[in-house]
Order: C-alpha cells, then structure tokens, then sequence
C-alpha cells in the first residue's frame, strides 16, 4: 500500500529545468564558456556542486565551486517569482487525489533549501507537503538514495510504502535504489533525460492517482502455481527470520522454516495432505500468504497466516481470516482452530480480537529436539 508520495521537485512539481539551463548558461557564458547548454545536459537532477565542479574543470574557471554555486542560487531564488512557471500540468490533481486518500506528500529535491522554499512559495503547496528534504542536507546527491531515504526517515514510513516520482535518469536511480516505487515523469522540457528504468513510465502527472490505486488493490490469489508457491518461500524466509528470533531459537526457525516452509514441504503439503494455500498480493506485490487444511472433526485448521513487517497493524489480516471463514464454511465446518506460540504476544492478542478463544495449551515435539510450545485456539463459525 502506498503511505506516501515524494516528488522531485525541478521537472516535476513545476517544468523549471528551462529555468534553471538558463540560469547556469548564463553564468558559463559569462566566463567565456561555448556549448554551455549541451555539457549541462548530464547533470540534470543530480547535485549542483557536481555539475560545477564538473564545468570547473571543463571550462577553466577561475572561480570556487563554491562561489559558483551560491551564484546559482541567488539568481535562482531572485528569479522564480517572476519566471511565469505554474504547477506542472495534472499536479493540483494528484496533490488533492492524495490529500482525500491520506496519503502523505514529502519532496526530495537536489536544489538548495532556500530556493525549494521560494518554490513552495511560488506554487503555493505549502498547506499539502509535509516534510522536505534538500541536497544540501545529505552526504551522497542522486543517483545515491540518501535523499529519499531522508525523506522517507522524516515520513516515518517505510521505503517500501513510498512512490517517487522523477524526471531524470540520476532521480530515477536513486529511487529505484531507495527500494521504493518509482514513476518516471516523461517531462520533455527536462532535456532528453532516460527514465525508462523506472517501475511505471507516465506521459503526465494526471496518471498517478490511478497507479496509486492500483498499487494499493488487495486481492488473495491461490497457490497453484511453481511461481506462486516460490513467492511463499520467500515470504517465509523473510517473515520467519525477522519476527521469530525474540520467540524461539534460530536454530529452531531454521529448522522449521525448512521442514514446513520450503518448496518440498509445500509441495507436500498441497499435493498429499490437502492444504490449500493463498497469497495475500497488494498491487502486484506478495506482502503475505495462509494455509488451511481441514481436520478430521468438524473445525479447519488455519495453520499459516503470516504477513510482512511494513504492512501489519494496517487490517490486511482480515482480508485473509475472511478468506479462510469462507472456505471453513464452503467445506462445511463449524469452526477455525489455530496454533500460536504462548510468547508471540501481538498475533495472540489479533486472534482474540478476530473472535478466537484459547482452548488449551499444547507441547508438541517435531523431532530434533524442539518442542512447539503452543495455546490451541477456536472460533466459532
């Protein structure tokens, strides 16, 4: 599910990449420079010390890069309020599609604090961004992740929930590289830039909201397939490696991670012992999974149900407690029974809510020395 948008801000919030080659030109030409335009085109979206340090050398210029920069800047902060940008074509749109659906705004931008100020200004966006952060403010410029990790540090919310959108080929990088979500903005007035790495390439801002709405779709498909069952593996290697060490020992998890979660033991489980598993797919994405089987009584037994750490405590469980009532009551059965171990205290509390109710407690030796020590839990259908 996407929690959070973080825009690039040149390019993207406003087309002032003309804007800024102006300004950069004209400081170039000032020395003397020939070709001015063509030798910044590399540099779009990534830091301006680099690009000065960069034209420094190529141009012979007697100045600091530090002088060159600050230059920069002022001319850039002088000049916005009177360059006649407006908010990029669709912008308003999706800041509004954001604002209805919670979803929270951040930009990251390599421009310098107070010009990304006098922008905000300038475009008014104010009242919908909540955190910014600048390229001044971290080690490594894009196409390096820090900024977007800064930023996403400020949201509090994981990468994996974040969408960025980009106009260059560095930006697009360094969000691919920050493990979130990445729009390429096809912005042609931002120089010829190669977005095409991105996960979704957009023609305008007015696409965004129906990615959002797609990406954040919850739906829970069968496991039937090699390709399915491979995304539960990997989903249990995950789950079972973060959440389990505070409860048993890791040579208890890697054992029963290998004995109940690997493709041989699924395969198993499906073909010779009737488990039907489901995947648990949020935009295109495994974030969990369950397996069922029923029990010779009258009860199905729910006897996996494991979501990733980014999206717990969102009601995602829910989605697969319901599917699991619905199969209960397709084959007949009065009831859910599952397992919990007594020292996993936040899943324990979840099933009580859900309606389930501690039974007895149970120890139950599966082989090499490790006990499962568990409560046995029912519901009601």
């Amino acid at each position: 599910m996407i929690s959070a948008v973080i825009f690039d801000m040149d390019g993207v919030l406003l087309d002032s990449e003309p804007f800024h080659d102006q300004t950069t030109t004209s400081i170039l030409e000032s020395y003397g420079a020939k070709g001015a335009y063509e030798a910044i085109r590399p540099f779009v979206g990534r830091s301006p010390e680099d690009m000065w340090a960069a034209m420094k050398v190529k141009y012979d210029i007697p100045a600091s890069v530090e002088d060159l920069v600050e230059l920069q800047w002022k001319k850039n902060v002088a000049g916005i309020k009177d360059s006649g940008l407006e908010r990029s074509e669709g912008l308003s749109e999706l800041l509004d599609f954001c604002h209805e659906k919670g979803i929270r705004i951040a930009v990251a931008s390599s421009s310098r604090q107070d010009f990304v100020e006098a922008v905000f200004d300038h475009l008014n966006i104010w009242p919908y961004v909540e955190v910014f952060a600048s390229g001044s403010e971290v080690e490594n410029g894009k196409p390096m992740p820090d900024i977007y990790l800064l930023a996403a540090t400020r949201l509090d919310i994981d990468p994996e929930r974040c969408l960025v959108v980009e106009d260059s080929t560095a930006g697009v990088q360094a969000g691919r590289m920050a493990g979130m979500y990445t729009v390429g903005y096809d912005n042609p007035t931002s120089g010829g830039q190669n977005v095409e790495a991105a996960d979704v390439v957009v023609k305008s801002l007015k696409e965004i909201p129906k990615i959002i709405s797609q990406l954040s779709e919850v739906k829970v498909l069968p496991v039937t397939s090699p390709t399915r069952k491979m995304a539960v593996v990997s989903l249990a290697q995950i789950i079972w490696n973060e959440h389990f060490p505070k409860i048993i020992s890791q040579e208890q998890i890697n054992y029963m991670v290998e004995k109940y979660q690997s493709m041989p033991a699924i395969d198993k489980a499906i073909t010779d012992d009737h488990y039907q598993y489901f995947l648990l797919i949020l935009g295109d994405t495994p974030i969990g999974y369950m397996g069922v089987v029923p029990e010779e009584d009258d009860a199905l037994l729910l006897s996996k149900l494991y979501l990733m750490k980014p999206f717990r405590g969102q009601g995602k469980s829910n989605i697969l407690f319901d599917k699991a009532e619905s199969v209960a009551k397709e084959m007949g059965k009065k009831k859910l029974r599952l397992y919990v171990n007594k020292r996993n205290y936040i899943p324990l509390r979840v099933y009580l809510r859900r309606g389930f109710c501690i039974i007895e407690e149970k120890k139950t030796d599966i082989g090499s020395g490790f006990i499962c020590d568990d409560f046995m839990m029912e519901k009601e259908l």
